[in-house]
Parts: C-alpha cells; sequence; structure tokens
C-alpha cells in the first residue's frame, strides 16, 4: 500500500465517520428541538444562524428520518411507546426560525 493510498482510505473513512458522529448528533438535537425541549433550543440559540442551521439541516436529512424511525416508530410498532410525534421537516424549521428570531 503506497503512501498516497493509505491517506486516500484516511480521508474517505474519516469523512464517513464524521458524518455518522456529527449527523447523530444532529438528528438527536433536532428531534428534541421538534419536541419543544428547552435545552435543545438552547443548543441551536448557542451554534448555529438560520443560514447554518437550514445547511446543515439538508446534508443530515437522512440522518434525522433514521432517527425518527428508531426513536419515534420502532417502539411504537413494537408496543413501548404510545404516542408518536409526527416529523415534519416544515415543523423543525418553523422551530428554528422561532427559537433563532428568524
Amino acid at each position: 500500500m503506497s503512501s498516497f493510498e493509505f491517506w486516500g482510505y484516511v480521508l474517505v473513512i474519516g469523512s464517513i465517520l464524521t458524518y455518522i458522529c456529527w449527523g447523530f448528533v444532529f438528528a438527536i438535537q433536532g428531534l428534541l428541538l421538534l419536541h419543544g425541549r428547552p435545552e435543545a433550543v438552547a443548543w441551536l440559540k448557542k451554534r448555529y444562524t438560520i443560514k447554518s442551521f437550514m445547511r446543515e439541516l439538508y446534508v443530515f436529512m437522512p440522518m434525522l428520518y433514521i432517527f425518527h424511525f428508531l426513536l419515534e416508530v420502532l417502539p411504537r410498532l413494537i408496543g413501548i411507546d404510545d404516542a408518536v410525534i409526527k416529523f415534519s421537516v416544515g415543523d423543525l424549521i418553523e422551530r428554528a426560525e422561532d427559537a433563532l428570531g428568524r
């Protein structure tokens, strides 16, 4: 394996792991924001402008859907929880705009 090939692997694997890790954080905080948790609002205000939030929302949209299924829909299907909050990107954007002051 050449040095160039090694650094190519490092770049690709590092990018994938970074996407997964930051996507996990963003998805959890997005779902908490959708539930109206004040901790998520404080996190949003501390780290984002509306433009940067929208950019990350589009990048991590697949992670939001995966975690909504894993944390909301799946527990309902196996009988652990009775209530499932409806996932709506429009509602998430609206809550983010309200928290960040449009």
